[in-house]
């Protein structure tokens, strides 16, 4: 900076000179009337010199700060998705005390799955593995919170209709659903056929188990692509309290647990496909139930 002023100084000390002398020799009679015009070429570069030296001197330091800024913003985002990546990978757990909290949990991460981008095919898997009912229309406490579940899963049908930018395009539903008897089978089916079956969604597959007897199931209900909601079902009702599980490492574990469940369910208990409902596998089950059911009754006697 000193530098620049002693040249600025210097610049206009010799400029002042050429301004005196050419105005000198035109009193004095003196050939030296080329000063005038050198002496104005000075006075112009002098500015202009000044200018570029003001703005590089004001503008410079403005440049550094900003060039540190991206530079701290840069380690910052880096920083961010290391954190991020490694909360993933490690994983992190929610624990939710009942019914109502374990129903908003899996609405709510249903709508979260959806709304991610997603690069490759995504499977959503459900499983309700317990003695008691899925769908409790009775139930003051349970039938909001099933009634958000039903609303948010369909987001992920995919219908003969849809758009071809549609969510829904990548990602494959499965289901496997417990019936413990023929009046659950006859309920459940009614109230979600309007949504999930008329509808012939493109995506969807659902097989159906039949366990009559009552008891405790420690149940992964909802598998999606980064979590995993494990729900308590028991004989007082459905959705006891759940946990929340999120981390690769426990959707990793899961999807093969259901996979297997899956695959060693007979397609028989298919009762929803691409082409669309089974009604012989459903008539199939009905008589299956109307016979455990018998013979329930005939033990009791």
């Amino acid at each position: 900076m000193r530098r620049n002023r002693i040249i600025a100084i210097a610049a206009g000390v010799i400029t002042v000179m050429a301004v005196v002398l050419s105005f000198a020799s035109g009193y004095l009679g003196l050939g030296w009337q080329w000063l005038r015009p050198a002496a104005e070429l000075l006075l112009l570069a002098e500015l202009v010199g000044l200018i570029i030296l003001e703005r590089h001197q004001l503008f410079e330091p403005v440049n550094e700060k900003i060039s540190i800024v991206e530079a701290r913003t840069d380690r910052i985002e880096t920083a961010i998705e290391a954190l991020t990546e490694r909360l993933t990978t490690a994983g992190q757990a929610t624990f939710y005390a009942n019914s109502s909290q374990t129903l908003s949990a899996i609405a709510r991460t249903l709508r979260a799955t959806i709304a991610r981008e997603q690069e490759t095919p995504q499977v959503l898997r459900v499983a309700r593995l317990g003695a008691s009912a899925f769908y409790d229309i009775a139930d003051p406490e349970t039938a909001p919170g099933f009634q958000e579940i039903i609303n948010a899963l369909l987001d992920f049908a995919l219908l003969p209709g849809s758009p071809h930018d549609s969510r829904a395009r990548l990602w494959s539903c499965r289901f496997i659903l417990n019936m413990p008897n023929l009046q659950t089978l006859n309920l459940n089916y009614e109230k979600v056929r309007p949504s999930f079956v008329d509808p012939k969604p493109l995506n969807n597959e659902t097989k159906l188990v039949v366990r009559a007897r009552p008891e405790a199931v420690l149940t992964p209900t909802l598998i999606t692509d980064r979590e995993v909601i494990l729900t308590l079902d028991d004989v007082i009702g459905p959705v006891r309290w759940g946990l929340l599980l999120q981390g690769r490492q426990y959707v990793g574990v899961f999807s093969r647990w259901f996979d297997d469940l899956w695959a060693s369910i007979p397609e028989a208990y298919l009762v929803y496909s691409r082409s669309g409902a089974n009604e012989s596998a459903l008539a199939r089950i009905r008589k299956e139930l109307e016979a455990a059911e018998a013979s329930g009754e005939r033990r009791t006697a």
